[in-house]
Formats: C-alpha cells, sequence, structure tokens
C-alpha cells in the first residue's frame, strides 16, 4: 500500500523536473541563440563606431560560429567526465566575459579575441551540451521536447533584434554590450538547475569501480611478482574525444555532408538578410522586422515539426528532405527578391524550411548509435558543422562585394 502512495508522488516529482530541464534548456537556447542570431544588428554601429570595413565584422562572427560548433566534441567530452552543469556554467561565465570585454577595447580587431575566440569558445561550451542534455531525459516525446527547446531560439530570434536596437538607442554601442553581456549571465543561472543524467553516471561509476579493482589486482600481483603493474586495458581505457571511428558508417557521413551544406546555407541568411535590404535602402529598424519575422514563425515550426516527426506519419527522412528543398529554392531566388513584403515573404520561409534541420541532428544520430554514444556523434558532427559555420559569414560577404 505504501509503495502504491509513492509511486504516483515519485512520478510528479518526475514530471517536475523534466519541465524544469526543459525550461532551463529552452531559455539558454534562447540567449544563446537569439544573441549570435542578432549579432548583425551591430554590423553598421561597429563600423561606425571603428572607422573599419565590413569584411572584420564578418571575421568576428564567424570565428565565433566556427567555435561555437568546432568546440563541440570537448564540451560533451568535458560533460561526461565532471558535468553538464559544470560545462554550461564555465561556458556562460567566459561568453559573459567575452562580450564584458569587447565594450572597452580601442580598436576592432580586438573583438576577434574577446568575442570572436572568448565568446565564441564559452558559448561552444554551451550549445552542444544544451541540446545533448535534453535527449537523455526524453525518449517518447524527444523530438517535441527538441522542438520546445529550439522554440526557445525563435523566441530569442524575435526579441533580441529589438533588444539589440533599443539599447543601440538608449545606450551606443558599448552601453548595449554590457548589458548583453550582464544578460548571458543567465545562461549560468539555467544550467544550475540540470542534473547529470542517470546513463552517463552509471558509465562513470561502473569505470571507476573496474579501475579500482584492476589497481587492487595489480598491486596484489606486483607484490608477488617483479612484473610491471596493470596490464589491464580497462585501467587505461579512456572515452576519446573524437570518435572518427564514425565516419566509417556511410549514413553518418552522408548526414554529415547534408547537415554541413545545410547549415552553411541557413547561417549565410543573417548576413545576406540585412545585406539585401540594406542595398534596396532599408533602415536598420526594418533589417530588425525580417529577423523577428523568421524568429517569430520559428516559435511555431519547429514545435510542429518535432510533432509531426514524433507522430509517424511521415517519415523524418522525407520531412526534412522536403525542408531542405524548399529552403534551398527559396535561397536561390533571393537576388530577385525586391520590396519589403517580398522579404517579410522570405523570412517567413527561412523560419519554416531551413531552420528546422536542427531538430533532426539527434534524432537521426540516435538511429545510427545508441543514447550512451550520442554526445560523442553529435560532438563529432559539430566540429564539422564548424567549418561550414566559419565560411558562412565571410562567403556572402565577399559575393555582396563583387556585385
Amino acid at each position: 500500500m505504501k509503495k502504491t502512495k509513492e509511486a504516483p508522488a515519485m512520478e510528479e516529482t518526475r514530471n517536475c523536473y523534466l519541465c524544469t530541464v526543459l525550461t532551463a534548456t529552452t531559455i539558454i537556447a534562447m540567449i544563446y541563440i537569439g544573441g549570435v542570431s542578432s549579432f548583425s544588428i551591430l554590423y553598421k554601429e561597429l563600423l561606425d563606431f571603428y572607422h573599419t570595413r565590413s569584411g572584420d565584422t564578418a571575421i568576428i562572427q564567424s570565428l565565433c560560429q566556427f567555435l561555437n560548433f568546432g568546440i563541440g566534441p570537448f564540451a560533451n567530452y568535458l560533460s561526461e567526465i565532471y558535468s553538464f552543469r559544470s560545462v554550461m556554467i564555465a561556458g556562460g561565465f567566459l561568453g559573459f566575459l567575452g562580450l564584458f570585454l569587447s565594450a572597452f577595447v580601442p580598436r576592432m580587431e580586438f573583438w576577434i579575441l574577446t568575442y570572436g575566440a572568448l565568446t565564441g569558445v564559452g558559448f561552444g561550451l554551451v550549445y552542444s551540451p544544451c541540446f545533448t542534455v535534453v535527449n537523455f531525459y526524453f525518449k517518447r516525446r524527444r523530438a517535441l521536447a527538441i522542438g520546445i527547446v529550439l522554440f526557445g531560439t525563435g523566441v530569442g530570434s524575435v526579441l533580441f533584434p529589438f533588444l539589440y536596437k533599443m539599447l543601440l538607442d538608449l545606450y551606443g554601442l558599448q552601453g548595449a554590450v554590457i548589458v548583453i553581456s550582464a544578460l548571458s549571465l543567465n545562461i549560468c543561472v539555467c544550467a544550475a538547475l540540470i542534473r547529470q543524467p542517470k546513463q552517463l553516471k552509471k558509465n562513470v561509476l561502473l569505470n571507476l569501480h573496474l579501475r579500482e579493482n584492476c589497481e587492487m589486482g595489480s598491486s596484489e600481483e606486483h607484490a608477488k611478482s617483479t612484473f610491471s603493474p596493470c596490464n589491464c586495458t580497462v585501467c587505461h581505457s579512456k572515452r576519446p574525444i573524437f570518435c572518427f571511428s564514425l565516419f566509417r558508417q556511410s549514413s553518418f557521413l552522408i548526414y554529415a555532408l547534408a547537415f554541413m551544406c545545410s547549415i552553411f546555407a541557413y547561417l549565410s541568411n543573417f548576413v545576406m538578410i540585412p545585406g539585401h535590404a540594406r542595398v534596396q535602402g532599408m533602415t536598420s529598424a526594418e533589417v530588425a522586422e525580417f529577423l523577428s519575422v523568421a524568429g517569430g514563425v520559428m516559435i511555431l515550426a519547429r514545435p510542429t515539426v518535432g510533432w509531426l516527426a514524433d507522430s509517424n506519419f511521415i517519415e523524418k527522412r522525407n520531412i526534412i528532405g522536403t525542408c531542405v528543398i524548399l529552403g534551398g529554392i527559396f535561397s536561390i531566388v533571393l537576388p530577385w527578391i525586391l520590396g519589403y513584403y517580398s522579404m517579410l515573404v522570405y523570412s517567413i520561409t527561412l523560419g519554416i524550411f531551413p531552420s528546422s534541420f536542427f531538430l533532426f541532428i539527434p534524432l537521426l544520430l540516435l538511429e545510427i548509435v545508441p543514447l550512451e554514444k550520442l554526445p560523442q556523434a553529435q560532438g563529432l558532427l559539430y566540429l564539422c558543422l564548424s567549418l561550414s559555420a566559419g565560411l558562412s559569414q565571410p562567403v556572402p560577404v565577399t559575393v555582396m562585394k563583387q556585385q
């Protein structure tokens, strides 16, 4: 009878904590993605404040995004050894420190170190763990849970362009960056609410237990003989940071190439849309509206796509294939899209189709690797994505200059 009464209470406690994890990761995604995707709002102000070239701003953002994804294998590796909480708190603080120092540098070249490198490393320690840890807490509704976390990215993409514009109008470039840096500290608060998944705790405890047994056995053997201690492979076995053996699987290789192309096209839009709009004589406020519309559509599109993926009405590969193809078609016709309302329509398509591929990264990886191996697989995939992310900013700028 006692067990019967305790069971609902335990289930309620578990559900309550699942909501806490989902809320915390959603807020982290909102702050991180909202801030990074709205960096283009600062382009004009940086050029005017430092009297420099537009190519320099692209280098800053491309380095930041390269590190955001490139740090993925290290971030997930450290998250398994220590905890997702510790790594994300450290990353949130580094992100804050890089932004805060950027407000006081005398030349824009120093932004490459403060924002590009320091904030890039900090947010890189946040990004991959944030989207990895959710998969350990949800199984039946995993796609919907990831869609809700990505819902936070849509909210951030809506709010942050207007927030950046408002802060720039009120406080100027330096004051705005200081306020934004303080806002990023909330990542540390949300990360403190996340516990280490029990699946990873069991792996760590098992490795420690095996290592202790191995060391005890080797010490006894060494006491009886003069042989070198501990030839046991368990004592020396460690989880590699880079699991390159995954490239031997054709499915992983295909997914990596497909996602690399997708993220290059997606991130390039955040340079192409402001540049294409300003060529037509549109203001910074209108650029902020376009980015916010894309983010607003993401708020509805990503959870909806997540629900559709969970429902199994349509195969996941067919959903992502449709999104990628339609997103590519609209990207091709962007140079011929002229006028305010036409740009709004393009922003809507950006929020629906190209942005939805993020949802399928862990879902498709879990079809080829077990859950315990997801941090390695997702970290390695993010390392591949870092190459495309690093090129997604300077390449569009170079193209627009030539035009």
